[in-house]
């Protein structure tokens, strides 16, 4: 029983980060060492063209390092020239995916300044998924004003334009040199940067999403609630699969029905329950699926608006087929740190596709697209908010 309960993934029904407890109990590094050594050689900038700028093609000039040994602890965090690793062919990131990764960004703001979204979470978020396989932990308040310090060393790579951000991807992967399923006694955390346009060039787009009702993304007691390398690659080819037959996405969910995720992105459903309340409805987070920052977001503003019912719990894709059939569904989508708000037109269920209304002017659903101007505005405009860092 100890073991079990040990193991057992815990259900949240409220904010998974209301206690952002980002302390170490054992010796951290300390932003205070930090050092940098600027490039020699700067990289040429891209333009910014949607087309061009695309998510992951681009690197900006300098990268933060920090190495980590059993024996000596943590190294002083670097601030180096953007470079290629030298790994070991036996380091156990490479044979057994011990490695967890982060997604946040920064934006441009008024006067120039750096405005971060919500970074702390980024770093509660990255110190549970190292916990998850036993990789060293880190105070995530020095590691932000690491990441904070990096950003300023290259905030030119930092896109002055609308609908344009610097993604921030901090990795953490175990770096042993030796085989065997265990905890390493090495590992090294490193943060890049990218510049990035917008998702979506012409704006919001619908997409359309296919039940997948032979794959799985994540099972009970998984790790499906930890952003870990291991989630990603199965996903890959079952991408491929459904994109042939016209669909952008997968829609995540287990043998019984149970709906959890859409691709990478948390999803939403807005419509009418039973009992006849507009409802915005969410699965729960029962450790099968990624507790998003902006699902977070979005259910503390729109359990702010007061307008309808907010509710995280079970869903199956039974109950949502019947609500698009009733013609009681208002809109679906989806929510992620790179798309944002990813407006859904159709899901394909059982050789059936059943199709959304949305406004084709807003390419979205009215809600859908509300929160998406909203967030943009407290990610890049000028007003002071409780989410946001300026740098």
């Amino acid at each position: 029983m100890m073991l079990r309960s040990l193991w057992r993934s815990p259900v949240f029904s409220f904010s998974y980060y209301a206690n952002l407890d980002l302390s170490c109990p054992y010796p951290s590094f300390q932003s205070r060492d930090l050092t940098t050594t600027h490039t020699m050689h700067y990289i040429t900038k891209p333009p910014c063209d949607p087309k061009i700028m695309t998510f992951g093609a681009f690197h900006t000039d300098h990268l933060l390092e920090i190495d980590w040994s059993e024996k000596m602890g943590w190294s002083r965090p670097q601030i180096v020239p953007f470079k290629s690793f030298s790994i070991h062919p036996f380091s156990a990131c490479l044979h057994y995916a011990i490695e967890c990764f982060e997604g946040a960004k920064a934006y441009r703001g008024p006067n120039n300044s750096i405005r971060t979204f919500r970074l702390n979470c980024n770093m509660y978020r990255m110190k549970q998924s190292a916990k998850r396989l036993s990789l060293p932990d880190f105070d995530g308040a020095e590691l932000e004003r690491c990441i904070e310090q990096l950003l300023k060393v290259d905030r030119d790579w930092i896109p002055d334009r609308p609908g344009f951000s610097c993604y921030i991807r901090p990795t953490l992967m175990a770096t042993e040199e030796a085989l065997g399923v265990r905890a390493s006694s090495r590992a090294k955390l490193f943060v890049a940067l990218c510049p990035v346009g917008p998702y979506f060039p012409s704006g919001l787009k619908p997409v359309r999403v296919f039940c997948n009702t032979s794959t799985i993304r994540s099972a009970p007691g998984g790790v499906g609630g930890y952003k870990v390398a291991g989630n990603y690659a199965p996903t890959v080819l079952p991408l491929k699969e459904v994109q042939k037959i016209g669909f952008h996405q997968n829609l995540w969910m287990l043998p019984d029905g149970l709906v959890q995720e859409m691709g990478v992105c948390n999803l939403f459903f807005f419509w009418k329950n039973k009992q006849g309340e507009k409802e915005l409805v969410t699965p729960i987070l029962d450790g099968t699926i990624l507790p998003g920052i902006l699902r977070d977001s979005i259910l503390e503003l729109t359990r702010n608006m007061g307008k309808f019912k907010v509710t995280e719990k079970k869903l199956y894709i039974q109950e949502v087929v019947e609500a698009i059939e009733e013609g009681r569904m208002i809109e679906m989508f989806g929510s992620g740190t790179a798309v944002s708000i990813q407006p859904i037109e159709a899901i394909g269920y059982n050789d059936k596709i059943y199709e959304l209304q949305y406004d084709s002017k807003l390419n979205a659903g009215e809600l859908s697209h509300e929160l998406f101007d909203i967030l943009t505005k407290i990610q890049t405009g000028g007003e002071e908010h409780k989410w946001v860092r300026s740098i």
